[in-house]
């Protein structure tokens, strides 16, 4: 094996290892809202309005995941009900309520941040019952306000798009603004 040959193993090596780095998730950070996470290459995200509430939907980059898989993810920041704290949602999605099961539930009050995974059934498209798994985050923000991270998939399909899920929701952080404390 000559020199000139190891060294084009060499640079295919390093070439592959810098697109593999390529493929991996970039950073989103928000321009109206406190909020930053991130992104699984090739998706994208878009601010909406839902029912008058502003949310960033990640859109997944292939037509399969959206519909077969119906991938559905959102990031929201909103305020907290009256009398409501991340230890009452946590109390709540402990127990089942109709088609959604009990939630396995991560609490780190210290950090202001609840993990929730969870199923739930739903009707579609008449008597099509279709099972959800649900990766919710809530980070606290401030006193009356936290980050609501939702990260959903048909149950059957979850497993294959865990990692992706995953890399949205559990990166879910506050940005601080310059000289706050």
């Amino acid at each position: 094996m000559s020199r000139f040959s190891g060294c084009v193993r060499c640079a295919i090596g390093l070439a592959w290892i810098l697109a593999s780095a390529g493929a991996l998730a970039g950073s989103y950070q928000d321009n109206k809202d406190p909020v930053r996470f991130s992104v699984p290459a090739g998706w994208r995200v878009r601010a909406e309005s839902v029912d008058g509430v502003r949310q960033l939907r990640v859109i997944p980059p292939k037509a399969d995941m959206r519909e077969r898989a119906a991938i559905d993810v959102s990031v929201r920041v909103r305020r907290l009900g009256r009398r409501q704290s991340l230890e009452s949602i946590a109390r709540d999605y402990r127990k089942p309520f109709n088609d959604r099961e009990a939630a396995s539930v991560r609490f780190d009050p210290a950090a202001g941040r609840l993990l929730l995974d969870y199923r739930e059934g739903r009707f579609v498209s008449g008597r099509l019952w279709i099972v959800r798994r649900n990766l919710h985050v809530f980070l606290r923000l401030d006193k009356k306000r936290v980050i609501e991270a939702k990260c959903a998939a048909n149950a059957s399909e979850y497993k294959a798009w865990r990692r992706q899920l995953e890399t949205v929701c559990l990166s879910v952080a506050a940005v601080r603004k310059a000289g706050a404390r």
